[in-house]
């Protein structure tokens, strides 16, 4: 569904707590941002960032021409996963979704970050999206600046399915863990931000119908771009638990 976006120059001129998601998309680092905030019972309004536009006024304001982006009062936008979850953190305090017992939330924080950060599930979905159009030769202009802009490196290129395979048997073990312990989630005996990570990320290997992610049949084609072997090792438990996640803990379907 659509979100009622306001124009950028009226989200970086209100105080309250902002979010600039990529429109039209299911870009799953704002999807968790969002359904977080929604979790914590946070207020906020969000403005878009157009995929393959200049976005010049995001960009000035922001630093940076990609979403998510998030504001609070009169402090500067943060756009890294990390520095958006603390600050839901903070303004959200219950219920957390970082553990206070230190190894668990090391837990959280370090499968989070296989999940979002650099060379994570998400980076490496990416440039296997990617591949495809920029070894043909062939890719628009958009998508070369896409490459470009995200760190469209040969060596990592070359191993991307590799290390996607490599994660997601990290996540399946991780939940065959705690299943064997009687527990839900993938961290302790509770829901986290790892948990709202691996639902939004999960459907870049397995993306659901339109009626859970409602999408153009062009946007859908570019999931496929992942290699097959890649989608097929996201183990059943792992997509049971995404639907478990989205069913309960998201906006059905997915606002964009």
């Amino acid at each position: 569904m659509p979100i009622p976006y306001l124009p950028i120059e009226e989200i970086i001129a209100h105080r309250g707590l902002r979010l600039v998601l990529v429109q039209g998309m299911p870009s799953p680092w704002g999807q968790a941002a969002k359904a977080m905030a929604e979790y914590k019972g946070l207020e906020f309004v969000c403005g878009a960032q157009v995929p393959g536009a200049a976005n010049e006024t995001l960009a000035a304001w922001a630093g940076t021409n990609s979403g998510p982006v998030a504001a609070w009062a009169e402090e500067a936008p943060l756009n890294r996963w990390d520095d958006i979850l603390f600050l839901l953190e903070r303004l959200g305090p219950q219920p957390p979704l970082i553990p206070q017992d230190r190894a668990l939330r090391a837990q959280v924080l370090g499968l989070s970050h296989e999940i979002c950060g650099e060379l994570g599930l998400g980076w490496n979905a990416r440039l296997a999206m990617f591949r495809p159009a920029l070894e043909s030769g062939q890719a628009p202009e958009g998508l070369r600046a896409m490459g470009a802009k995200y760190g469209y490196r040969e060596a990592d290129v070359a191993r991307a399915e590799e290390r996607l395979r490599a994660s997601l048997a990290l996540f399946a073990e991780q939940l065959a863990a705690q299943q064997g312990r009687g527990q839900r989630y993938l961290v302790g005996d509770a829901v986290s931000a790892v948990d709202f990570y691996w639902a939004a990320f999960c459907n870049l290997f397995d993306m659901p119908g339109d009626a859970v992610v409602p999408l153009p049949a062009q946007a859908r084609q570019m999931f496929l771009q992942i290699p097959e072997s890649v989608r097929n090792a996201v183990a059943p438990e792992l997509k049971a638990h995404r639907d478990h996640m989205l069913e309960h803990f998201f906006r059905i379907p997915l606002e964009m």
